[in-house]
């Protein structure tokens, strides 16, 4: 798990954030981050009738509300589970709605000028993992139909093999060349 020391260091490279933001939220950030999971972005804001701020990390998002004298709020939204996100701006506040998994979660009060930069960030994360999913779902289906098309040419030549159409050394020839080894 990131150190204290290193999670400032991430969130001091971020544009518009203070470091008087949410101190007592950030503080908890190291017993609440996955080991090799990093600060990309965050936001203060109101969820669930609770002050805190809303962080942007490699693998999630994360609500987090450190109570005034005591207790600790942490809700989490993997971005696998985030189906959309929208804002929205008034005069001077912004709303920043996060679709997951059926429900959703809004967060209030947020400063107008961070909640589109938020909003948009949320967004390509969230395309990047799409496309990135879908890259992996495409390769594996190519590399199915390699293996089953290799199966069939193999099961051809065993079958012109057993007919004597093919001796054994041009059945291991070929089967060479199908097989590249």
């Amino acid at each position: 798990m990131p150190t204290i020391e290193q999670i400032k260091n991430q969130i001091s490279h971020l544009d518009g954030i203070s470091m008087f933001l949410g101190r007592r939220e950030i503080n908890e950030l190291p017993n609440i981050l996955w080991e090799n999971e990093n600060v990309e972005n965050l936001i203060q804001g109101t969820y669930n009738n609770g002050n805190g701020i809303l962080v942007a990390t490699t693998h999630r998002l994360i609500f987090i509300d450190k109570g005034l004298i005591f207790g600790l709020k942490v809700e989490d939204f993997p971005y696998s589970k985030i189906s959309s996100i929208q804002y929205s701006t008034g005069l001077l506040l912004g709303k920043l709605t996060i679709f997951v998994s059926g429900n959703k979660a809004v967060i209030d009060n947020v400063d107008k000028k961070r909640v589109r930069i938020f909003g948009d960030f949320v967004r390509n994360r969230i395309s990047s993992q799409e496309q990135s999913s879908s890259k992996v779902q495409a390769t594996t289906v190519a590399q199915t139909e390699i293996s089953d098309d290799i199966i069939n040419k193999l099961e051809r030549l065993a079958k012109l093999k057993e007919q004597g159409i093919l001796t054994e050394d041009e059945f291991n020839k070929q089967k060479f060349i199908i097989i590249g080894k």
